[in-house]
Parts: C-alpha cells; structure tokens; sequence
C-alpha cells in the first residue's frame, strides 16, 4: 500500500513537471533540471509521508537509504540517457530538412534557433519568392519538385509574400510531393511581448498574454493542491495554535479575535479576507490606510504576529473557500485597487487568478508598506510574471522561500 502511495506520488509529480515528454528532442540541461526537481519534491514529501505510512514496516536508516539509492539510480539512468542519444540521436531522430523562401524579421531569428541546435532542422535550399517556378507543366522546371530532388520534406515561407492565388498554387505544388508547407507571419513585430496563436472553431485568434492558470488542467492541479495544504495547516497547526492565540490576543485587548477586511479577488470581486487581528479593535482608517513602521495602531502582540506572519494563518480558510490561493498575487484592500488602477501600468492584470497568502512578488522582498509608486510597480512586475510563467514548482518554489524568509526575518515584515 505504502509503495502505491509513493508511485502514485511520482506518477501525478512527473505528470505535472511534463518529466517523460519529448526526451528526444529537449535540450540535456532541461532534462537534468526536471529531473533533480522531481526528486527533491519527490524525496521531501516522501519524508513527510515515513511517519504515518511508513514507520511500522521500514526503520528509518533502511528507509531513507531506499530513497537515496532511488535519487542516485534516476539521475544516473539520465546521465546514460542523454550519453547515448548524443551518440545515436540521428538513429531516432528524423532531421527535417527545410527550404526557406522569402524573409522577414523572424527568418534570422529562424535560422539562429537552428544552428544552436533548438529544431531538429536542416536548411536546404534557400529562395527569394521572385525566384520561385510554381506554373510550369514540365516537373523539372518546377522549384518544388527541384526542392524534392534535394530531399526537402517542409517549406518555410514568408506569408506577406503571398497573394491568395499563388498561396493556393504553392499547396498545390507542394501536396504533389507531400511537402509540408508553413508559413512566418509579419506582423509579430507589432507587438512588445510575445503572443500565443489559438483556434476557436475555424477562427484563428492570437493571444497576447500567455496564462498558464487558464487551463483547466493546471486549475485543477492548484485548486487540489489549495485545499491539500490549506488543510494540513488548519488541522496540524491552526487546530492548537488558535486557541493560544487567541488568549494572547484577549489578555492584550479587547476585540474579537479575527479581522476581516474587504479586498479585491480574483477578476476584482470584493471578498472578506480573514486575519487575526493585530491592531486596536475600533480603529480609524483599518480598511483605507496600510500599516506603517511603528504603526501607533498595532498592539503588542499584533507587533509579534505582523512580524512572523502568522497574522496571515487564517487566510488558510480563505482558500479553503476558494477565495484565495496559497500563491498569487497578495490581495490589496479595495480603496488601494482603485487608487493604483488609475496609476500603475497594467496593475489590473493581476486579478486575472485568485490571491495569494504568499506571491513571488513577496519572496522577492517586495512586503510591507508601499511608500511610492515605484515599489507598487514593481510588484505588480512580479505578479505578472507570476501570472504569465506559473507552475506547479514554482508555487513549492515560492512557499519554500516564504518559511525561509519567515524563519531568518525579514526587514519589512510589520
């Protein structure tokens, strides 16, 4: 049973770090990297999981030895792996050979990603589009059927070459000899960042953000790891750790025990975020104006939860409900969102996933009080590139970071 478990652990980690695809054709340096993160992941949970699953039947020294001896084995077979496809890889890699017809700003580009060796292409033959005999009736004065004497299985082509008459012509001419032909649009140099291309129906559609969390596989797989965890800490921790704090907080002051204060969610909806409370119940300006060093407002035990973060444990409930996630953007009250909104470039897009307990933008020392809009910016620099390069690691990543952060201090927790 207790083997199953740890399989099934491997199986859904390897699923979601994407471990066993296209092994042929990824660089040596990203294959190593998936695979020391898969154990390090792997071997910390299958740590936490010896006590309650595994204790009875393994000492601890036979046990851990296992996992070791495991870790020592996989990054060996990967180490044997890549050695051999570097030697064989053209046994079982089929090189592309490729034509290039025409140019624009992204064919240089093209070209580069080849040499270094991204594509398993081989350039050809390269024409300029005026160069190109695509209506004669004899085979042997035609360019593709010259391009097919030469072994040329795919044409690149620029696509503002073309009209839709001799496009139609060139597919013609190319399905003849089961030539594959695509097509490097133009117009990308429109845009300042890069853009992802969908299909909805017929329509192609172009994508200017990329949003990992858009997917419902990925959704899935953050919203069970939320309730996972957020469970975990509200019974391991919150269940006996509550109490005291409350009697901390009850001895100092008077006032209930949480706070909740309105915030911007996910897509800008208000919702109640949960906090123990640690200022003076009644006080002016709790839901418009941000706490401070110093802040005359927060108790003496407020001071010490601000200050270890553990003011924040019952958000652990928040996203329980679903109104907020482990990792994401940090949630600002709603009087600060339409202040910034008006402000700071592109600081709505941070709403586009739900809130987060802990964010990148926190781990990377941007906390506590915002005195300008510079540090505003910056973190919603954060949150974007949070938004637009999550993973499943990353989020371990960033919790990781935050209890380390958490156990050495930090300067601008108050």
């Amino acid at each position: 049973m207790g083997v199953a478990l740890l399989a099934m652990v491997w199986m859904f980690l390897a699923f979601i770090n994407n471990l066993y695809s296209a092994l042929l054709l990824k660089n040596s340096e990203i294959i190593v990297k998936k695979a020391f993160c898969q154990l390090l992941i792997f071997s910390l949970i299958a740590g936490v999981l010896y006590s309650p699953f595994f204790s009875k039947d393994f000492d601890k020294l036979s046990y851990f030895l296992s996992l070791f001896m495991f870790s020592a084995a996989l990054l060996a077979n990967r180490v044997l792996f890549l050695s051999i496809r570097k030697k064989y890889k053209r046994a079982f890699v089929r090189k592309n050979r490729i034509a290039l017809v025409g140019e624009n700003q992204y064919f240089n580009i093209f070209e580069n990603y080849i040499q270094e060796g991204s594509f398993d292409y081989t350039v050809i033959a390269k024409y300029e589009k005026k160069d190109l005999s695509l209506y004669s009736d004899a085979p042997e004065q035609s360019t593709i059927y010259n391009m097919w004497l030469k072994g040329v299985n795919e044409i690149y082509c620029n696509l503002a070459d073309y009209t839709k008459t001799d496009l139609q012509q060139l597919l013609n001419e190319a399905d003849k000899y089961m030539i594959r032909v695509k097509f490097i649009p133009a117009f990308l140099h429109l845009f300042d960042r890069r853009v992802r291309f969908n299909q909805l129906g017929e329509i192609p559609v172009i994508s200017v953000r990329t949003e990992p969390l858009s997917a419902d596989r990925n959704k899935i797989v953050k919203r069970a790891f939320d309730i996972a965890f957020s469970l975990m800490v509200i019974v391991l921790i919150l269940s006996w750790l509550l109490p005291i704090i409350w009697l901390v907080i009850k001895i100092e002051s008077k006032g209930p025990l949480l706070f909740k204060q309105k915030r911007s969610g996910m897509d800008n909806r208000p919702f109640s975020c949960f906090k123990f409370r640690s200022m003076e119940a009644n006080n002016q300006g709790a839901d418009n104006v941000q706490a401070t060093k110093n802040d005359k407002r927060i108790t003496k035990a407020g001071a010490f939860l601000r200050k270890t973060s553990m003011d924040e444990l019952p958000q652990f409930f928040n996203v329980l409900r679903g109104t907020m996630s482990v990792v994401g953007p940090r949630p600002h009250m709603l009087a600060h969102t339409d202040q910034y909104r008006k402000v700071v470039d592109e600081y709505m897009i941070r709403h586009y996933v739900k809130p987060g307990i802990t964010g990148l933008a926190q781990v990377s020392g941007c906390r506590g009080e915002t005195k300008d809009l510079s540090a505003m910016q910056k973190r919603v620099e954060y949150d974007i590139e949070y938004i637009e390069n999550w993973n499943f690691f990353s989020d371990l990543k960033i919790i990781f970071l935050t209890v380390w952060n958490v156990v050495k201090g930090e300067e601008n927790a108050f």
